[in-house]
C-alpha cells in the first residue's frame, strides 16, 4: 500500500500525485484464473492510499484495457465535525477537477449499482468527458433516459459483477411479450432458454455440483441490454432460437459486445437461514419466543456436535457443501488431526457469522428450507397462491404437494412479505429444479406473488426467497401484503457526465439508516411488533429508500416509546454472542477422538445409514459406505444387511445397478433393489410369490399410509393416474385381508372413464390355506372414476360399484374408507375373507407406479395443511370507546361561577334567557363556545336566540352560524324572509353566510333545506356572481343524500332566473355552472355513494384517519394518515365520518392532508376513530368555475371571441374579415382542404371539422408552425382532451422544430400537474425537468418554473392543466385545442379565458360525445363547444372547416360512414384499393370478392343467433366471443398459397365491458381488446366487432348510438367483422340496418375441432 496523502483536508481542490512506477504494476494473470487486477485508491479519513488489488469482473473491464482504470473507494471518507453534505462536496470537486497519477488524467467513468451503495466508483484515463461519453454511448442507447438516476442505474448494468461466460450471436434470441395482466407483470425479469443452450453454458461455465456436471434450471445473467433469469424451457428444444427474453428483462438497446455472462444459478441443497427480518416478522405473526430459542439450541448443539460424533459431523460439512471432508471424516474418523482441523475450521466460519459488525444477530440454519431463485410459470397451469416447488433432496429429486410453504424475499420489514403459499404439482413444470414456480394468473387488482414479498421481481438480483416449512416454523397467521408502489421518477433535462459524478457524489443512505434504526425501536416498543402501525409505516419508507429516494419522515415516528422487557432478538442474540464468546475463548471444543475399531466399525456403518445426513443423497451416502467398508476390509455380505436403510426409490437406474455390482447382488437381492413392494411391509413374501410380484419389476412407491399422511392419498392417487402409465394401488383393511388394483394406462382425472382388462381387481390373503385365484380383469361395461375425494370402480351405473374408496368428512374422524364387493373377485374370496362392513377403514394403504420417465421417482415431501391462519388486514384497529361530552360531567373548578350559575342546576329556558340578558359581548362568546363543547344545544339555541334578539345584531352572529350552521334556523325565525322572498333589512348583508349555514345543514336537517332556500330566492338573485358560484359549489361538495343536492342545486339555479331570462351572458354563465356543479356531485356520488341519510353505503375507498387536529377555531383541519397507505393524495373532495364531516383537500404530503371543512368537528373529535373517504377530484370543476367566472367577469378582455361563446349580438365593427396570405409554409404534400384550416387560424376563431384519418394532428402541427412564422412574437396555448393527444401533437411538433429551427428548447414546455403521465421521451421539456425538481416537493422552485413558463414561446398541456397550478394566472394570445368534440364547453372554456386573441378548435362532433354524469346528459352538458358552434349559423369572425380526405381506410370502407355521418363529402385518398386490401389475402379468413372485378370486399358480418347473458348490469354473448377466437385464428394463420403468419394487427372491440372481459381471456394477447369508447382515437388493420346483443325482444340498447357506430366502424385501416344476430340488430334500428346491409354476410367453413367431436 503506497499513501498518496496524509489527511487530506476537506477543502482539497487538486489531487494530483506523483508514485513510483514499481507501485503500478499490475500483478500478471495466471493461466488458471481470470482475474483483473488494477489501481485502488482509498480515501479515508486518516489517509488517501493507493494498492494494486482485484477488480470486479464486469463486461466495461473485459472489453477495455484495465491498466486505464482506477477504482475509487470513498466509503470511509469521514471528516471530523462535518456532515455528508460536505464529503458529497468534497466528492464533486474531485470529479470535476480529475485525478492525475504521474501526470495522466483519470475522470469520472461510472459504477455498479451495488459500488453505489459502497460508495465506490471507476475512474478512468481520459482528457475530457466527452471522451468517456462517446465509450459509454457506444454501448447503448442511455442517452434517451432523460433522469439522472435512472441513466446512472442503467449503465449500472455494464459495471455490475460478471463473468464472460459464451458469445452468443443475436440471430439465435428473440424477444417475447411478458405474462401480464391490467395490474402486474408476472414474468418481469423472467425469461426463458433451451435446454441445450443450458447445457451449453454449464460447460462453459464448468458448473460442477459432487464431482458430476450439473445443469441448473434457472440462471441469472447479463447480455446485451438484458438482466434477469432465465429457465429451462422444453418447448424450446424444436425452435431455432436459444433465448426468449422478456421485454421486462430488456433495460436498454445495445448492438456491442455479445458476451453472455452468468451472474448466479440455481444449486442443489441450498438451505435457507433464519436472520433478523424473518425472525421479526415471523414473531409479530404468533411463532412463540420459545420456538425460536429451541430453534436456536438445536441449531447451536448441532454445531457443536460436530465435533463429537461422526455421523453428526458428516450431516454438519455436508449440509456446508463440503462432502469431500464428509467422505474423510467417515474414512479417517474424528482421531484425525488434519480432519479435526477442518471441522474446527468449518465450525469457526459458522459461528463467526454470529457477529456483524461487532453486533450479535441471529443466523441459524433450517434444514427444511432452501434458498431459491423464483421464475413464473410459463405455461399458466398454476391457480393464484400456488407454487410448485421441486427440489433436490437426499432421496432424489422431491416435488412439495398439498401444503403450505413459508416464502419470504430480503430485505423484509412488513409482516405481509411472508407469504404462505400452498405448494402443488403439475407434471409441466417437473423439468425445473432447485427454484421455486409461482404462479402467472391472478384476479383483477391483485399482485403476483413475488411483488407481494418485499416488492420484489424475479430477476435474480438481491437475495432469493427463501422457502420453508410453514407448520415446524409455526407461521400461523396470514397479513395482507404492502403494494410497494414504484418511487417517483423525477424528469430531467440532457444529462450531462457531471450530473452522472453529482448523483454519485451526493448519494447517501443516511435516511434508510434512520428508518431501519426507527423500525428496530418501534417494533420492540409496540406489543404488535412489526404489525404495529408505525412499523408499517416505517416499511413504506423504506421501500422508497432503499431505491435511493429521500423520505421525509413524519415528527409522530421519530419518538418511539421505551421498551418494556427484552426483545425476542436480543434474547436470541446474547445466546448467539455469548456462544461464540465461549468458542472463540475455548480455542478447540473437546473432541471425541476415540479411534474406530475394527470391532467398531459396523456400528458406525449402522449409525451412518441410520443418520441420514440432511444434504447427503442416497447413493452418496452408499458410495461413502463403501469407502468405509474398504478401509476396515468389510466383505460385501457385510455390508448387504444396510441395504435396507437406503430408501430404494431414491436410487436412479444406473445407481442401482452400480450398487448390484459392487456388492454382487443375487437374483433375489437384485429384484429387491429394483421393487419397492418387496421392502414394504403392506405385502407378505408369500404374497408378492403367489401374484408373482417378487421379480424385479421397476415399481416406485409414491405413497405409503406408514410415511405418508393419509390425508394426501388423492393427491398421490391424482399423480399417478396423469403421470405413470402403470399403478398399483394396496388397500389393507386388517392383517387378514388387503385388495390390489393393477390399472394400465393414465387415467383421465374426474372423469367417469371406460376400462376394461387394462383394471386388474386381486385379493391378498395371507392366512389363507393354499393359493387363490383372486385375479378379477374388468370387462367391456366397466368404468373408472377418481376425483379429490373419491375412487369408484364400478359397472355400467354405481349401483353396480366393485370398489369405492373415499375420504370421509374431517368429522368422522377417519382418514380414508373403503366398501369392496368380495363377490366379483371370486366367491372362494367371498367365503375365505373377513366380514367387511359397508364401509371400512384402511388400516393401511400403498400405492407404486412405474412410467416412461424416470424422473417420476420423486414425490415423497409433503406438509401437512391445518387451517389455522388468520387473515390479518393491513390497517385493521382495535375498537375504541369514547364518551360524549356533557354538562353533567363537567368539573367546574376551572369555570367562572357565573357560568356554572347558568348550568347549575340546569335552567328552563325563560329563566336562562332571562340570565343571559346581564352578559357582555365576551361573556355571550364563552357561553356559546362552552355549549358547543359539551353538546349543551338547548342551552345554545337559547343563547343565540337571546344575543340576536335585539339591534344592531352581535358582531359575532356570522362567526357562530358559521361554527354551527343549524343556528340559521333561529336567525330566520327571529327576523322571517318577506313576502316577497327577500330577507329583511336586519339581514341582508347576511344573505351568504345564511345560504351557506342552509347548506351545510343540509345533510341533518334535510328537506327544510329547500324551503329555507325558496323563501329567500330573491335575495339569492341579487347575490354576486362569485359568491353566489361558491355556494353552487358548497351545495354540490357537502351534500350527500343524491336527491337533496339535486333539488337544492335545482332551487338555486331557480333562484337566479330573473337574471337569466334578461341577460343571455348570465344564461350562459348560470347554465354551465349548474352542469359543473351538478357533475362534480355525482362525481363524489358515484366515488362514495351515500344513502338517503348520508351516510356511506360502504367502507370500499375508504381509509384509516390516525388523527384530526382542528387548526384554528373551525373549517381547517390537519388529518394525518399512514404514509404506507396507497392514496391517490390530491386536492379534491374527502369526506371523513363517524359524525360525517365533508371537507377538500388544500395540500397533501405524505402521511398528512391539510383540509376545509364544511361541518364543525364533534367535541370528542381528538377520541373517536376516522375513516376518510375519496370522494373525487374538485381540481378541474375549480377550473371550470373559474373559467366561466373570468368569462363573466372581463368579457372580451379575457376572450376575443366572448360574444360568439355566448351568443350575445355583434356590432358592425366587430365584424372581421379573414386576412389571406398566399404562401404557407411546409404544405406541399397536404389537400386543399388542410391547407384552407391552416390558413383559417388567421381568425378570431376557427373551426376545422376532422373525421378519422383526415389528418387532424399534421394540420394542428402546421398550424403551429405557421402562427410561429406568421406572428413573431405570439404566445401560443396548445391544448387537448387528453394526456396522450397532447404528447401527440408535441412529438409531431418537435420533429418539425428539429428540421426546420423554429424555435430553441428552452421556449418549448410541456406541464402537467402529474408528470407521471406524460410519455417518457417528452418529460424532458416539462416545467419539472426545466426546475430540476418536484414543485409539489420543493415551493422554492415555484419561482423558477414561474420565469419558465413566461419565456416559453409554446406551451402544452391539457385543457384542464391550463388552469392549474403554474399556468392559472398565465395569458396567451393564441390558443388551440385539439379533440375539442371530446371535452364539456366549461372545460374548453378554460384554456379559452386567458387573453386568447385567436382561437382553434379540432374535432369530429359526429363521433362520441364527452362523458358526463346521467344529470348532465338530461341538462345536455355533453354537447361540447365545438359541436355547438359548428352546427349553429356562422358568425362573423368565424371560419369553419372540414378536412375531407381521410388516408386512413379504401374507399370500401369508407362508403358508409362517409354517407351516413359526413354528408357524402369524406373522399379516400387511397385509390388503389386492390392493392392495399390484398394484404387481407394473406390470411386464411375467407374475405368475399365483388363479383365484377373479384376485388376484396372489406366490410363482412357473421351471423351469431345464440342469445345473450342476462341479468348483468354488463352483458355478454359467450358464443360470440368462440366466433371472435375462431375469426381471430384465421386472421393470424396463413392462406393456403401464403408461406409467412399476416402481420395485421387485428382489435377486438365491443359496447360492453363484460364482452371485453370475457374476450380478452379468449383471444391471443397480441389482439387488442377494448370497448368502443375507449378505443376511440386509435385504429388497426383489422377490427372485429361483436354486438352482443341477441334477444327475442329485439333490444339493443345503447348500441344503437350512431356516434358508437361511426367510431367502432371507422377504426379499421383494412377490414371490419362484424358478428351479431340479424334480427335483433336490424328490426328496431334503421341505421344498423343500414350498415349491415353496407356488408357482405359470410358463412364460416365448418370448425375442424367441431368436426371432430
Amino acid at each position: 500500500m503506497y499513501t498518496l496523502l496524509g489527511n487530506p483536508p476537506q477543502d482539497q481542490e487538486k489531487w494530483e500525485f506523483t508514485v513510483p512506477e514499481s507501485q503500478l504494476r499490475l500483478k500478471k494473470k495466471r493461466r488458471d484464473n481470470d482475474r483483473i487486477y488494477g489501481k485502488f485508491i482509498r480515501f479515508t479519513t486518516d489517509a488517501i492510499t493507493l494498492d494494486i488489488d482485484q477488480f470486479p469482473s464486469n463486461r466495461v473491464l473485459h472489453s477495455d484495457d484495465p491498466n486505464k482504470f482506477i477504482l475509487v473507494s470513498f466509503e470511509k471518507l469521514r471528516f471530523p465535525q462535518s456532515g455528508l453534505k460536505v464529503i458529497g462536496e468534497y466528492i464533486n470537486r474531485l470529479m470535476k477537477a480529475g485525478l492525475f497519477l504521474n501526470r495522466t488524467q483519470y475522470r469520472f467513468y461510472h459504477h455498479s449499482n451495488s459500488q453505489l451503495r459502497s460508495r465506490t466508483c471507476f475512474m478512468r484515463e481520459a482528457n475530457n468527458d466527452a471522451e468517456l461519453d462517446e465509450r459509454i454511448y457506444q454501448m447503448g442507447d442511455f442517452g434517451r433516459i432523460m433522469n439522472a438516476a435512472k441513466r446512472a442505474k442503467r449503465i449500472g448494468l455494464l459495471f455490475s459483477a460478471a463473468e464472460i461466460d459464451v458469445q452468443l450471436d443475436p440471430k439465435w434470441v428473440t424477444d417475447i411479450d411478458d405474462i401480464e395482466n391490467s395490474s402486474t407483470i408476472f414474468s418481469d425479469g423472467c425469461g426463458l432458454m433451451a435446454k441445450r443452450f443450458a447445457i451449453q453454458v454449464s460447460k462453459a461455465k464448468r458448473i460442477i455440483f459432487r464431482n458430476q456436471r450439473y445443469v441448473p434450471s434457472v440462471f441469472q445473467i447479463r447480455y446485451l441490454g438484458y438482466k434477469g433469469v432465465l429457465m429451462m424451457h422444453p418447448e424450446m428444444e424444436d425452435e431455432k432460437c436459444l433465448v426468449k427474453f422478456r421485454k421486462s428483462m430488456k433495460k436498454f438497446s445495445t448492438i456491442q459486445d455479445y458476451s453472455f455472462s452468468v451472474v448466479g444459478f440455481s444449486k442443489p441443497f441450498a438451505f435457507g437461514r433464519l436472520n433478523n427480518d424473518v425472525i421479526v416478522l415471523l414473531s409479530s405473526l404468533g411463532v412463540t419466543d420459545e420456538k425460536f430459542l429451541a430453534k436456536q439450541q438445536d441449531y447451536l448443539r448441532w454445531i457443536e456436535d460436530a465435533s463429537k460424533e461422526v455421523t453428526k459431523a458428516i450431516d454438519f460439512v455436508s449440509s456446508l457443501d463440503n462432502c469431500a471432508l464428509a467422505e474423510r471424516i467417515l474414512l479417517d474418523g474424528l482421531d484425525n488431526d488434519a480432519v479435526l482441523r477442518d471441522i474446527r475450521k468449518a465450525q469457526t466460519s459458522e459461528v463467526s457469522q454470529f457477529l456483524k459488525n461487532d453486533k450479535a444477530r441471529a443466523r441459524m440454519i433450517i434444514h427444511k428450507s432452501r434458498l431459491l431463485y423464483g421464475v413464473c410459470d410459463p405455461f399458466k397451469v398454476l391457480k393464484e397462491g400456488q407454487v410448485h416447488v421441486r427440489v433436490t433432496s437426499r432421496t432424489g429429486l422431491s416435488t412439495l404437494i398439498n401444503g403450505d410453504v413459508l416464502v419470504v424475499r430480503n430485505p423484509c420489514l412488513h409482516p405481509g412479505d411472508c407469504l404462505k403459499l400452498r405448494a402443488v404439482n403439475h407434471p409441466r413444470l417437473a423439468h425445473l429444479v432447485d427454484c421455486i414456480v409461482f404462479a402467472s394468473v391472478a384476479k383483477p387488482k391483485h399482485q403476483a406473488a413475488p411483488a407481494m414479498s418485499s416488492g420484489g421481481d424475479l430477476d435474480g438480483e438481491l437475495d432469493h426467497f427463501l422457502l420453508a416449512h410453514a407448520s415446524p416454523l409455526g407461521a400461523g397467521d396470514k397479513f395482507f401484503s404492502y403494494d410497494y408502489p414504484p418511487n417517483k421518477e423525477r424528469p430531467g433535462g440532457n444529462v450531462t457526465r457531471a450530473d452522472l459524478a453529482n448523483h454519485f457524489a451526493s448519494y447517501n443512505n443516511a435516511g434508510l439508516a434512520k428508518v431501519v434504526k426507527l423500525h428496530q425501536q418501534w417494533l420492540r416498543a409496540s406489543p404488535k411488533g412489526a404489525m404495529s402501525a408505525e412499523c408499517q409505516e416505517l416499511n413504506a419508507l423504506h421501500s422508497q429508500a432503499v431505491d435511493g429516494a429521500r423520505v421525509k419522515i413524519p415528527d409522530r415516528l421519530l419518538t418511539p416509546p421505551t421498551p418494556e422487557g427484552k426483545y425476542i432478538l436480543d434474547v436470541l442474540a446474547e445466546a448467539a454472542e455469548e456462544y461464540h464468546a465461549n468458542f472463540t475463548q475455548l480455542g478447540a471444543i473437546e473432541l471425541d477422538t476415540d479411534t474406530t475399531s475394527a470391532a467398531d466399525a459396523e456400528d458406525v456403518l449402522g449409525e451412518l445409514f441410520k443418520s441420514k445426513p440432511n444434504a447427503v443423497s442416497e447413493y452418496e451416502l452408499f458410495n461413502m459406505a463403501i469407502a468405509f467398508a474398504r478401509k476396515f476390509s468389510m466383505t460385501a455380505e457385510e455390508v448387504k444387511p444396510y441395504l435396507t436403510h437406503l430408501d430404494i426409490g431414491a436410487l436412479a437406474a444406473h445407481e442401482k445397478h452400480a450398487i448390484s455390482s459392487t456388492l454382487a447382488l443375487t437374483p433375489k437381492e437384485h429384484r429387491r433393489l429394483w421393487n419397492s413392494l418387496m421392502t414394504s411391509d403392506i405385502l407378505s413374501s408369500r404374497d408378492l410369490q403367489q401374484r408373482q410380484l417378487d421379480r424385479p419389476l421397476s415399481m416406485q412407491r409414491l405413497y405409503t399410509s406408514t410415511t405418508n399422511s393419509p390425508t394426501t392419498f388423492f393427491q398421490y392417487l391424482k399423480i399417478a393416474s396423469e403421470q405413470f402409465t402403470r399403478k398399483l394401488l394396496v388397500l389393507k383393511t386388517d392383517d387378514r385381508f388387503a385388495v390390489g388394483i393393477f390399472i394400465r394406462g393414465k387415467i383421465p382425472w374426474d372423469e367417469h372413464s371406460e376400462v376394461s382388462d387394462n383394471v386388474v381387481v386381486c385379493s391378498f390373503m395371507p392366512h389363507a390355506s393354499g393359493s387363490m385365484a383372486g385375479y378379477r380383469p374388468c370387462t367391456i361395461g366397466y368404468k373408472l372414476h377418481c376425483d379429490d375425494r373419491t375412487l369408484q370402480l364400478y359397472n355400467k351405473n354405481k349401483r353396480d360399484t366393485f370398489v369405492f374408496i373415499s375420504r370421509p368428512l374431517k368429522e368422522t374422524g377417519q382418514d380414508v374408507i373403503t366398501s369392496i364387493a368380495l363377490q366379483k373377485i371370486s366367491s372362494r374370496v367371498q367365503k375365505a375373507g373377513p366380514l367387511l362392513p359397508p364401509l371400512t377403514s384402511v388400516a393401511n394403504g400403498y400405492l407404486a407406479a412405474t412410467g416412461d420417465r424416470e424422473a417420476h421417482q420423486s414425490f415423497d415431501l409433503y406438509f401437512e395443511h391445518v387451517q389455522t391462519e388468520e387473515y390479518i388486514g393491513r390497517f385493521t384497529r382495535e375498537r375504541t370507546t369514547f364518551e360524549l361530552k356533557s354538562v353533567e360531567k363537567i368539573d367546574w373548578v376551572s369555570h367562572p361561577k357565573w357560568l356554572k350559575d347558568l348550568f347549575v342546576p340546569r335552567q328552563s329556558e325563560d329563566k336562562f334567557k332571562q340570565l343571559v340578558t346581564d352578559l357582555t359581548h365576551e361573556q355571550l362568546g364563552v357561553l356559546m363556545n362552552f355549549s358547543l363543547q359539551h353538546r349543551a344545544e338547548n342551552e345554545l339555541y337559547w343563547s343565540f336566540s337571546a344575543s340576536i334578539g335585539s339591534l344592531p345584531l352581535h358582531p359575532d352572529v356570522k362567526s357562530w352560524i358559521e361554527r354551527y350552521p343549524p343556528l340559521v334556523y333561529v336567525l330566520l325565525k327571529e327576523y322571517p324572509p318577506t313576502e316577497d322572498m327577500t330577507l329583511p333589512e336586519p339581514l341582508s348583508s347576511l344573505c351568504t353566510p345564511i345560504v351557506s349555514g342552509i347548506i351545510r345543514s343540509a345533510n341533518t336537517l334535510g328537506m327544510a333545506t329547500l324551503v329555507g332556500l325558496e323563501k329567500i330566492a330573491d335575495s339569492i338573485n341579487n347575490l354576486p356572481t362569485d359568491e353566489y358560484l361558491e355556494l353552487l359549489k358548497l351545495a354540490a361538495l357537502s351534500i350527500r343524500p343524491k336527491t337533496l343536492f339535486q333539488e337544492t342545486l335545482l332551487v338555486l339555479h331557480e333562484s337566479k332566473s330573473p337574471e337569466r331570462e334578461n341577460d343571455v351572458s348570465a344564461a350562459h354563465l348560470y347554465r354551465h355552472a349548474l352542469n359543473v356543479a351538478f357533475d362534480c356531485a355525482e362525481e363524489a356520488a358515484d366515488a362514495c355513494p351515500c344513502d338517503d341519510s348520508g351516510r356511506p353505503r360502504t367502507s370500499k375507498g375508504s381509509y384509516p384517519v390516525q388523527c384530526i387536529i382542528p387548526v384554528g377555531d373551525y373549517g381547517e383541519a390537519k388529518i394525518h394518515l399512514r404514509v404506507d397507505m396507497s392514496i391517490p393524495i390530491e386536492s379534491g373532495k374527502w369526506m371523513v365520518e363517524q359524525a360525517v364531516v365533508d371537507g377538500v383537500v388544500t395540500k397533501a404530503s405524505k402521511g398528512e392532508l391539510i383540509a376545509t371543512l364544511f361541518h364543525p368537528l364533534p367535541p370528542e373529535v381528538s377520541e373517536m376513530q376516522w375513516n376518510i373517504y375519496d370522494s373525487g377530484s374538485v381540481a378541474t370543476a375549480n377550473a371550470m368555475m373559474d373559467a366561466l367566472s373570468r368569462l363573466w367577469e372581463e368579457r372580451e378582455d379575457c376572450c376575443t371571441i366572448y360574444k360568439t361563446i355566448v351568443w350575445a349580438p355583434l356590432s358592425n365593427d366587430e365584424l372581421h374579415e379573414m386576412e389571406l396570405e398566399e404562401e404557407i409554409p411546409g404544405v406541399e404534400d397536404m389537400n386543399a382542404s388542410q391547407v384552407t384550416a391552416i390558413r383559417s387560424c388567421t381568425a378570431p376563431l376557427s373551426l376545422i371539422w376532422g373525421p378519422p384519418g383526415t389528418g387532424k394532428t399534421t394540420v394542428v402541427v402546421q398550424i403551429l408552425r405557421y402562427l410561429l412564422h406568421r406572428f413573431t412574437e405570439c404566445k401560443i396555448l396548445m391544448t387537448a382532451s387528453t394526456h396522450n393527444a397532447v404528447d401527440n401533437v408535441l412529438e409531431r411538433f418537435l420533429k418539425i422544430n428539429q428540421e426546420n429551427n423554429l424555435l430553441p428548447d428552452e421556449m418549448i414546455l410541456r406541464v402537467a400537474t402529474d408528470v407521471s403521465k406524460v410519455n417518457k421521451a417528452l418529460q424532458s421539456y416539462t416545467i419539472d425537468a426545466r426546475v430540476g425538481g418536484d414543485m409539489h416537493e420543493n415551493n422554492r422552485l415555484h419561482k423558477q418554473a414561474q420565469q419558465r413558463v413566461n419565456v416559453a414561446r409554446i406551451v402544452f398541456t391539457t385543457c384542464a392543466g391550463s388552469g392549474l397550478g403554474v399556468l392559472r394566472k398565465v395569458n396567451f394570445d393564441t390558443v388551440l385545442v385539439d379533440e375539442a368534440s371530446q371535452i364539456t364547453e366549461p372545460c374548453a372554456l378554460i384554456p379559452l379565458v386567458k387573453g386568447s386573441e385567436r382561437v382553434v378548435l379540432v374535432g369530429d362532433h359526429v363521433q362520441l360525445r364527452p362523458t358526463v354524469k346521467p344529470m348532465g346528459k338530461a341538462l345536455e352538458y355533453d354537447v361540447s363547444l365545438m359541436e355547438r358552434l359548428y352546427t349553429a349559423d356562422t358568425r362573423p369572425g368565424t371560419v369553419k372547416t372540414m378536412l375531407n380526405v381521410q388516408y386512413r381506410f379504401p374507399r370500401e370502407l369508407a362508403h358508409f360512414p362517409s354517407s351516413e355521418f359526413y354528408n357524402g363529402e369524406l373522399l379516400s385518398h387511397i385509390q388503389d384499393s386492390a392493392q392495399v386490401l390484398g394484404a387481407l389475402a394473406t390470411t386464411a379468413f375467407p374475405w368475399p370478392r365483388a363479383p365484377d372485378l373479384g376485388g376484396i370486399i372489406p366490410t363482412v358480418f357473421i351471423q351469431c343467433s345464440s342469445e345473450e347473458t342476462m341479468g348483468s348490469s354488463s352483458k355478454g354473448n359467450e358464443d360470440q366471443v368462440s366466433l371472435a377466437a375462431r375469426i381471430v385464428s384465421m386472421l393470424q394463420s396463413p392462406a393456403e398459397e401464403q408461406g409467412e403468419k399476416p402481420k395485421l394487427s387485428i382489435a377486438a372491440l365491443s359496447p360492453y365491458a363484460k364482452q371485453i372481459s370475457m374476450l380478452k381471456e379468449a383471444l391471443p394477447s397480441s389482439v387488442t381488446c377494448a370497448t368502443v369508447d375507449s378505443f376511440q382515437g386509435r385504429e388497426s388493420d383489422i377490427i372485429v366487432f361483436s354486438t352482443v346483443r341477441c334477444n327475442a325482444s329485439r333490444e339493443i340498447g345503447f348500441v344503437d348510438d350512431a356516434r358508437r357506430l361511426n367510431v367502432m366502424w371507422t377504426r379499421a385501416r383494412l377490414g371490419l367483422i362484424i358478428i351479431g344476430d340479424k334480427p335483433t340488430m336490424t328490426e328496431m334500428c334503421s341505421l344498423w340496418k343500414r350498415a349491415i346491409e353496407a356488408c357482405t354476410e359470410v358463412i364460416l367453413p365448418p370448425d375442424p375441432e367441431q368436426a371432430d367431436a
